[in-house]
């Protein structure tokens, strides 16, 4: 009995993990969208929006869906 609830808890934490790993982490765009961009302090938007640090500063993210 205790074998088959730690068999489930596992598959259980397994199937999150995939599931979050899917959802959060790959990297897949569809085709003929260019693929995504991590900000990091190579890019020039980063560096400036940290240049402007004593400005009061916002960012619109806008979804065509």
């Amino acid at each position: 009995m205790a074998q088959s609830k730690r068999s489930f808890w596992f598959l259980g934490v397994v199937f999150a993990v995939v599931l979050a790993w899917y959802f959060l982490w790959s990297a897949i765009t569809p085709k003929g969208q260019p693929p995504l961009t991590r900000l990091t302090t190579d890019i020039p938007f980063v560096n400036q929006f940290n240049r402007a640090g004593s400005n009061v500063r916002m960012i619109l993210l806008l979804s065509p869906t």
